[in-house]
């Protein structure tokens, strides 16, 4: 057995290898733009344009840019395959166990990507469905302004009085005491302290605990969160204010993550149709 992995490092090093050879003459010259131009033979083969970009897409960017500066060993190494393969054959490896079946998985994942792609090529979204998009998810867009107060603890007794502390200040801000104040008596975050509490804007899609965001997305403008817990301490949020994005600010995003969403969408029906069922086993 040859894990890809090992063949894909195989690849990569023996054209990287060849790079350090003097440069065959004369050179090839990589062109798309005429894909019947014969380029080369190989084992008396005649390699074309198209063939060499048809093999450039099969190829990782790592493995694309190697052989781009060393197409001769490329093809090589194309040839080398191609011959191996058919020594492969001959053997009637590619009917026995479990090669067999590495190579009809290899090709049911080919043929898997290629029919997503394909789909996902075909899935066009009007200007009106994506509006419409918008207008469902018009909330993922909203960045809030905010304001807090953070009461640290290292320990269960620290833990403690950081708790009674911060039931302590929203009792007093509830009752009319004034946020920047207390920020800047209690609040042990110096960053957010020195700037009166002021903490940067907070989207949806930011990567921060789901409680954090229900907290802060769950308050009106002006209103103040009770005690959140955290790993690390206690916090009091105050929203200042929600600012929307327009549809023609994110609709750019937009189109990628619907497409996506749809995509997945598409993808979990066709899973959920398959059917199985499990046989109970003869008593």
């Amino acid at each position: 057995m040859f894990p890809r992995s090992v063949f894909s490092v195989f690849l990569v090093s023996s054209l990287l290898w060849a790079q350090r050879l003097p440069a065959p003459d004369p050179k090839i010259v990589i062109d798309p733009d005429k894909p019947n131009e014969v380029i080369a033979t190989v084992d008396g083969q005649p390699y074309t344009q198209m063939e060499l970009q048809l093999l450039l897409v099969t190829m990782s960017k790592t493995q694309q840019d190697a052989v781009r500066s060393n197409p001769v060993e490329a093809l090589r190494m194309h040839g080398w395959l191609k011959k191996m393969a058919k020594l492969a054959e001959k053997e009637g490896l590619d009917k026995e166990s479990p090669y067999q079946q590495r190579i009809e998985m290899n090709r049911l994942t080919v043929l898997s990507e290629a029919i997503i792609q394909r789909q996902e090529q075909n899935d066009v979204l009007p200007p009106e469905m994506l509006k419409g998009y918008y207008e469902r998810m018009k909330d993922q867009f909203s960045t809030a302004k905010l304001k807090l107060i953070y009461l640290s603890f290292t320990n269960a007794t620290e833990e403690l009085q950081s708790k009674q502390k911060a039931d302590e200040l929203y009792g007093k801000l509830k009752a009319g005491a004034d946020f920047v104040a207390l920020v800047k008596e209690h609040s042990k975050d110096q960053a957010t302290r020195e700037k009166d509490g002021d903490y940067p804007p907070v989207k949806r899609s930011d990567d921060i605990p789901e409680n954090v965001k229900q907290t802060i997305f769950g308050l009106k403008p002006g209103e103040i969160s009770q005690p959140l817990r955290l790993p690390n301490g206690y916090y009091l949020f105050k929203l200042i204010g929600l600012e929307e994005q327009s549809y023609e600010q994110v609709k750019d995003k937009l189109y990628v993550d619907v497409k996506q969403l749809r995509s997945r969408e598409w993808m979990q029906k066709m899973r959920t149709s398959v059917e199985v069922k499990v046989v109970a086993p003869a008593k």
